[in-house]
């Protein structure tokens, strides 16, 4: 081994475990999730809605999610607020093009109760759906999830809108997450 691979391997904390445990108990739950923030905010603290850039985002979601992740068969974002309907609207295109409704009835804040709906209601079971939700709350979803510590930015920075948190649900109580990023 060279030294800067020594070096990388160093400074490159990989996950303790490849895999995290389901909050889903055999027989319930979504078979993967696609977890993102919400598109690109405008600048100004008191416009809700996504920037020019924002909206290009959520419409190239609209190739994208099917093309990279199969076809979606729910959505869901965080409840829309004063402050931002950003994680809805970053949902629309592709809920209008795959003719699927956007549920937004939680808070950022409420990711147990999340975990319990995707868990108790049979609408989620075995289906494929992709989150759209606040950055901040994002590292804390990820886990309630069951990814790994290692697979989502433990800190989303503030920036950050192109991370993309891919868990899938094996069955045998294991998550696989991973981390990735959008092209555009």
């Amino acid at each position: 081994m060279g030294l800067f691979q020594w070096i990388k391997r160093l400074f490159t904390r990989a996950p303790e475990k490849p895999y995290g445990v389901s909050p889903f108990p055999p027989g319930t739950g979504p078979s993967r999730l696609i977890v993102l923030r919400h598109a690109e905010k405008t600048g100004d603290k008191r416009n809700p809605h996504l920037s020019l850039p924002g909206k290009r985002r959520a419409e190239n979601l609209v190739a994208y999610i099917p093309a990279t992740f199969g076809q979606p068969q729910f959505l869901i974002a965080v409840k829309t607020s004063k402050r931002s309907r950003r994680p809805v609207a970053t949902l629309e295109p592709l809920a209008a093009a795959l003719a699927l409704e956007i549920t937004a009835k939680l808070d950022d804040d409420e990711t147990s109760a999340l975990v319990r709906t995707l868990r108790n209601n049979p609408r989620y079971r075995g289906k494929v759906g992709v989150i759209s939700w606040r950055h901040s709350e994002l590292p804390g979803l990820a886990a309630a999830l069951g990814a790994v510590t290692g697979a989502y930015p433990k800190r989303w920075d503030e920036n950050d809108y192109t991370t993309i948190i891919d868990i899938t649900y094996q069955g045998n109580g294991e998550v696989w997450a991973k981390r990735l990023q959008m092209p555009f």
